[in-house]
């Protein structure tokens, strides 16, 4: 015992800056641990903030279940969305209208072809021919950008028209 006395005798100065230096350390140490904690702190109130939930497991749940829900809205609307692109195809979306005299002894451009066609080029071609003593009106069907009956000038460039006319 007498060893273990000398031995701080001989050292005690030695021994004392060790253990303050080592109880300067732990307190350091302390004080940066008490500030993460802090901080995780308000981390964690902030995450669980508006929760009405118990637990963490449920509210996962609960937000699991609202993103299914989502999910299944998407799809709906996705479908909902095909299916108004198809029935779009098939409205008018190309339009041209050329108005002319047909005859030399009328005044002004009185007669018309008018042309609508679908996103696949079918549709129709509306003339009036307009005259001093009568006034005609047809339609000629149109399919894929041809039609089945003989087109006039005006019908022909109105056509043409149409067919090079973006969508709308």
């Amino acid at each position: 015992m007498d060893i273990i006395y000398n031995l701080f005798n001989d050292y005690n100065i030695l021994i004392v800056l060790i253990t303050v230096v080592l109880i300067t350390i732990v307190f350091v140490w302390n004080i940066v641990l008490s500030v993460r904690l802090a901080r995780l702190g308000k981390r964690y109130k902030k995450f669980m903030c508006g929760s009405s939930a118990k637990n963490f497991e449920n509210m996962l749940l609960d937000h699991i279940e609202d993103i299914e829900e989502a999910v299944e809205r998407v799809n709906i609307i996705n479908d909902d969305l095909v299916s108004l692109k198809n029935q779009m195809d098939r409205c008018v979306q190309k339009c041209n209208i050329i108005r002319y005299n047909a005859f030399n002894d009328t005044g002004s451009d009185l007669s018309y072809s008018i042309a609508m066609l679908d996103n696949f080029n079918d549709g129709l071609i509306i003339t009036s021919i307009y005259g001093r003593n009568e006034s005609t009106n047809y339609a000629k069907p149109i399919s894929k950008g041809v039609s089945s009956y003989p087109l006039s000038v005006e019908e022909e460039l109105v056509l043409n028209r149409s067919l090079k006319a973006t969508q709308i």
